[in-house]
This record gives C-alpha cells, sequence and structure tokens, in this order.
C-alpha cells in the first residue's frame, strides 16, 4: 500500500519544480517519492534529469527490455501525457506512437472513450472538464461535470448499449461510478463510495461488465453497473502509479490497459484476465523514451462511420450576418455556440425544429454551432461576417 495520494495543481507544480531544480534529490529520495500515489503526470513530480536516473536504476534491476508479444488488437487511441499530444498507439508496433495534434489543454487528460459509432472520442481532464474530440484532434468544450466532493474522474467507458460510465476518485479513499450523459453534463451517481482508495482507470467485458483498478493496494476490481458495488478480483501483478488507461478490445475480447509501471518507470501495454486481475504485459510503449498515457480506447478506422444518432441539420445564411436561422428534421431542445478556443459565447433553450438566433453581438470569426436533442447531438462551423 502507498503512503500519500497526490492530486497536482499548478501552483504546486510550479513551485515544485522550482525547488526540485535548486535541489538534486538523490536516488533514495527519488524511490521514496515512487512509494506515494499519483494520479498526474511523472514530469509533474520528477524533472527530465530524475526520470533518467530512476529509469536507469531500474534498468540495471531488471536486466534486457522484454520483447513485445504478438498482438491482434486495433489502433489505440489515446492522449501522451509528457509531451501533451493527442495520439495513437499502433498494438503490433509498440516502438512508436502516431502524433495526431498537439492538445490545446494544459490539465491532465485522465479520462476518455471512443464514441460508438463515430470517429470522435469524449475526454475529460482533472478538472471534469468534457470535450469531444475528433479524430484529426479538434477539441471541443462540452461543459463541467460535477461529481461529488474533490472527486475528479479518472476512467469513461462506454456499454454496448451506448451508456457513458465513469470512474472518479479524490485519491483519498473515496472513489465512485456514475452514469454520464454528455449531451447535458449530468452525472448519476451509481449506490455509493465502493471503497477503492484510488480507482484509476475503467473498462468492461464483452458482457459489458465494469472494471477498475486501484493504483493504492494495485489490485483489479469488478464493479456492478446497476449497483456500483465491487468484488475484488486480484493483484495486478506490477506496482501502478500515476494516471493509466483501460478499455475493453472487441477484436481479440480483452480487457486492456496502458500502464505506468512504478518498478520500470515505463509505459506498458497489457492484458487484464478479468477472472483472477493478473495482467500479462503485451510490450513496452516507445522503451527508448518515458511516456505516459493517463487513457485509452480501442478505435478501429476503417470501421468508424459517423455518429448514426446525429442531428441533421441545416444553417443559413452563410456566411452569417447579424442572425442565423437553424432548421432540422428533429425537434431540437438546446443549442449552443463556442469560440474556436472552445469557449461557450451563448447558449439558448429552442424546443422545435427551427429557430433564429440573434449573433449581432458576435464579433466576426468562426464558430462553432451545437445542437442537442436528448442524447443525439452534432456541430457545425459558420462564419460571422
Amino acid at each position: 500500500m502507498k503512503t500519500i495520494t497526490t492530486f497536482c495543481v499548478a501552483l504546486a507544480l510550479t513551485m515544485g519544480l522550482t525547488t526540485l531544480a535548486q535541489q538534486a534529490r538523490t536516488l533514495p529520495a527519488l524511490l521514496d517519492v515512487l512509494t506515494e500515489n499519483h494520479t498526474g503526470r511523472i514530469s509533474d513530480v520528477f524533472t527530465e534529469t530524475e526520470i533518467q536516473i530512476l529509469r536507469a536504476h531500474f534498468d540495471q534491476l531488471n536486466g534486457d527490455e522484454i520483447p513485445q508479444t504478438e498482438f491482434p488488437g486495433k489502433m489505440i487511441r489515446t492522449t501522451e501525457a509528457v509531451m501533451g499530444h493527442f495520439a495513437n498507439i499502433m498494438p503490433t508496433n509498440l516502438s512508436m506512437i502516431q502524433i495526431v495534434a498537439p492538445s490545446p489543454l494544459s490539465e491532465f487528460e485522465g479520462a476518455g472513450a471512443t464514441i460508438p459509432g463515430s470517429k470522435d472520442a469524449y475526454v475529460v481532464d482533472n478538472n471534469n472538464n468534457l470535450y469531444r474530440v475528433s479524430d484529426n484532434g479538434d477539441y471541443l468544450f462540452i461543459g463541467e461535470l460535477s461529481p461529488n466532493g474533490a472527486q475528479s474522474f479518472t476512467g469513461l467507458e462506454f456499454a454496448s448499449d451506448g451508456t457513458l460510465y465513469g470512474i472518479a476518485t479524490d485519491g483519498m479513499g473515496s472513489t465512485r461510478l456514475y452514469e454520464i450523459n454528455p449531451m447535458n453534463q449530468t452525472v448519476t451517481p451509481i449506490g455509493t463510495d465502493n471503497g477503492l482508495v484510488v480507482g484509476i482507470a475503467l473498462g468492461r467485458d464483452a458482457s459489458n461488465n465494469l472494471y477498475s483498478y486501484d493504483i493504492d493496494s494495485d489490485t483489479v476490481h469488478r464493479i456492478d453497473r446497476v449497483t456500483g458495488n465491487i468484488t475484488l478480483l486480484g493483484p495486478l501483478g506490477f506496482d501502478a502509479n500515476f494516471g493509466q488507461g483501460m478499455g475493453y478490445d472487441h477484436k481479440s475480447g480483452n480487457l486492456m490497459m496502458t500502464a505506468f509501471n512504478n518498478g520500470t518507470i515505463k509505459p506498458e501495454l497489457r492484458t487484464v484476465n478479468t477472472t483472477t486481475g493478473a495482467t500479462t504485459l503485451v510490450g513496452t510503449i516507445v522503451p527508448s523514451q518515458t511516456l505516459q498515457f493517463g487513457w485509452m480506447s480501442m478505435f478501429d478506422p476503417n470501421l468508424a462511420v459517423e455518429d448514426k444518432s446525429a442531428i441533421q441539420f441545416g444553417l443559413s445564411p452563410v456566411p452569417a450576418g447579424n442572425y442565423l436561422d437553424l432548421n432540422a428534421a428533429i425537434n431540437i431542445e438546446t443549442v449552443a455556440i463556442y469560440n474556436v478556443l472552445g469557449q461557450i459565447i451563448l447558449q439558448e433553450t429552442v424546443n422545435d425544429s427551427t429557430a433564429r438566433l440573434d449573433i449581432s453581438n458576435l464579433n466576426a470569426g468562426v464558430y462553432i454551432l451545437e445542437v442537442n436533442s436528448n442524447r443525439s447531438r452534432s456541430a457545425k462551423r459558420f462564419i460571422k461576417q
């Protein structure tokens, strides 16, 4: 059991890294810090020099790198946290990652999942801000989620029926399962706090059983998605720390994790035995670097299609002047306009299939109009003259 859980904030990080730069810590001191729980970036806790010291120490202890095993899974969508890139991991070749685009977020992206039937993914940062991210790395701010107390979401997973679940923790003994409606950003607690000290990720199996693991006890647990109750399966088989990812792979039928191994100071791709909780190493992800992946979701770009539940709507005139006319084939509940930074500019209730929006107060430029109806949503860009 680790001793302390650390949620890093901007001021503390700035002060902490300044102190580290002034006071070089010894290897025993660095190893002592590793006994603590950390849920964010490793680079928020150690300097690059200190990471190299730790890597050299564990390389000497562990010997030669274990070769990657064959794995038939699809592409893994993720955010690489140290460099700050929306990226893809290729399970058949873990020696490199595919950078899609720089992430615009400064906060750690600790939870994410591919939207079923879509090329997009939902991502939640440590401040519980929800974003929709396209397959080319465009981030659209959706809204803020509100779990209980000081909890932050550390895992997302879709069930096969399209229900989105999330797990959130305060890092100090309070972890809970939620059902999330991304259309209106409501979160519904399922059961009570489940006993995990730091539930760090969320995944499922083919039967929609949910799973998470605790980086305090390094154990895997099954979660009942109706009651929120947990069942202990067993130990991970490695020392997990910092941000972790978990997700279900339809192709192989495996529950996968992008794990950060405290005993190697490297990110790893692992499979999870959903009966015993034991994990099996597939391989180290980019062994030459110390990267980190705070969420993962399997993604097949060849099978992904546009979301069939997306709302079809039209906008006129294009470009727009003082007014923007909206028409759709179904009833629209709400609309929102965002600027290109993802900041909400206007939000209105419509409850009709047509609407005229007054945009006379907007400056000239590019904006994004989002329409919502029940659990469906769509967004389009438009230009204000």
